[in-house]
């Protein structure tokens, strides 16, 4: 009886403390993580909420900027007005990656009714020029581009949180020489970040 007792007693323990029998179970954990290569055009405040970018080269109304660069000889104008392009960031959780632009044909309006055809102004005289500093993990930026390129001009590997390329709308430059049919001439101009 007393080993009945003692046998009894120290099933019961074993069984209350869980010693007699291993009890184990498992689950699964998931991560998925975006595919994250992100580019934006922000403005002072480092948004691009309902912003509508915009460079304008506007020498009808300051004339006298146009007359004395040709009258130097010709050069390189600053943009008359710049809304909304303060900067261009990228975000990529990407090893690498670059950032190209394209610009679409110039079009020309002759706004003035001069019957000129929109001859002298190409988009390789429209240039940009970073003044700017990249931020981290922005491992080149071009030290300058005309909207004529095909060519990469920004490239990085994962820059671990947004990251500004060092240049904004006042950055752009006009080539003048005295030869551009008076009108109005535009383009539009995309950057494009892309990941190997």
């Amino acid at each position: 009886m007393k080993k009945l007792v003692a046998t009894t007693v120290i099933a019961t323990i074993l069984l209350a403390t869980g010693a007699a029998f291993g009890q184990s179970d498992a689950h699964d954990v998931e991560v998925l993580i975006p595919n994250v290569l992100m580019l934006r055009i922000t403005d002072a405040s480092g948004s691009d909420e309902g912003a509508s970018p915009s460079v304008v080269f506007d020498f009808q109304t300051d004339v006298d900027a146009y007359l004395d660069m040709v009258n130097g000889g010709g050069g390189d104008l600053a943009p008359t007005g710049v809304a909304d392009f303060d900067d261009v960031i990228v975000f990529s959780n990407r090893a690498a990656w670059s950032v190209g632009v394209s610009a679409e044909a110039l079009t020309f309006a002759d706004d003035l009714g001069l019957s000129v055809s929109g001859n002298g102004v190409a988009l390789s005289d429209i240039s940009v020029e970073p003044s700017g500093t990249p931020g981290p993990n922005v491992s080149s930026v071009e030290t300058s581009w005309s909207l004529a390129t095909t060519d990469s001009i920004a490239n990085g590997v994962r820059t671990q949180g947004w990251r500004s390329l060092g240049f904004g709308g006042s950055d752009y430059r006009l080539a003048v020489n005295g030869d551009e049919d008076p009108g109005s001439y535009t383009t539009v101009v995309t950057y494009t970040i892309t990941a190997p």
